[in-house]
């Protein structure tokens, strides 16, 4: 099994100190790498839960590191960063730093999941907030009742999902560069593309890659992360939506597709 890395890009002192806790309790073996865009340490010390100090060192520590993000803060590009400071033979995992993981094992569960069909370029876990609906949690299901009633329950393909939390196998970073020069207007280099700079459609974006190489997205009910408890830094309120339109043009620019008629840009213009 190829070493599990936590890619958190963050600039929140308050919201580290309760998803990386979350993160070493339930997934002790897991490397753990921030990519910093102006977190405040002393808060975070004096946040972080009581007893939890011990595992925890800026300055050195296999299990926690620290990387320098780039300003102005740009999702995309500080998850390449943190993915490429993973290295290329890692399994990684992008974790919003308000996303709390809840599963013990959820990631590993992520991660043998994934090993177990190679037809799978990008695997997330379920939540209870987020704008795609099969990656919502299914409520009130014992597992076996699940299994006997829904069929969907478990492991599914879906067309894309928001990247609250999701596992990026290795495999899948190679084959998109080997992939690359057949499409090089789609397929960009690290991961995701960097030229979507504001609010979202980064990661449908990477769900539309993966599908170009015959790769196919899924969730799975098996790991859950609480993603309705903590401050978005992009959105505030957790409830609060983020203005997707600046990346929506983009996307829809790169992929040959016309404007999109809801685009309040496009409205006014008719």
């Amino acid at each position: 099994m190829n070493p599990l890395v936590v890619v958190i890009p963050s600039r929140s002192a308050s919201n580290l100190a309760v998803s990386i806790p979350a993160v070493r309790k339930h997934e002790p073996d897991a490397r753990i790498i921030v990519v910093d865009d102006g977190v405040d340490w002393c808060e975070f010390r004096e946040r972080v839960t009581v007893g939890m100090e011990d595992w925890w060192s800026r300055e050195s520590n296999e299990k926690c590191a620290v990387i320098p993000g780039v300003k102005p803060f740009v999702f995309a590009r500080n998850v390449n960063i943190g993915m490429r400071a993973a290295g290329e033979d890692s399994d990684c995992v992008i974790l919003n730093d308000d996303a709390i993981l809840q599963t013990p094992g959820g990631f590993s569960i992520l991660q043998a999941a994934s090993a177990e069909d190679e037809r799978i370029g990008i695997i997330g876990a379920v939540t209870d907030l987020t704008g795609q609906p099969l990656q919502c949690r299914k409520r009130n299901v014992v597992i076996e009742e699940a299994a006997r009633h829904a069929p969907s329950y478990g492991l599914r393909a879906v067309e894309h999902i928001a990247f609250v939390c999701v596992l990026i196998p290795a495999r899948t970073r190679r084959k998109l560069d080997e992939f690359a020069p057949q499409y090089p207007s789609l397929l960009t280099g690290g991961f995701l593309d960097e030229r979507f700079t504001a609010y979202g459609s980064d990661d449908l974006d990477a769900c539309w890659q993966c599908a170009r190489v015959s790769l196919c997205v899924c969730v799975h009910d098996g790991c859950y992360v609480d993603h309705g408890s903590l401050r978005s830094s992009y959105r505030g309120a957790p409830t609060t939506a983020g203005d997707i339109w600046p990346n929506h043009r983009i996307l829809r620019a790169k992929w040959g597709m016309p404007p999109n008629p809801a685009d309040p840009e496009q409205r006014r213009r008719v």
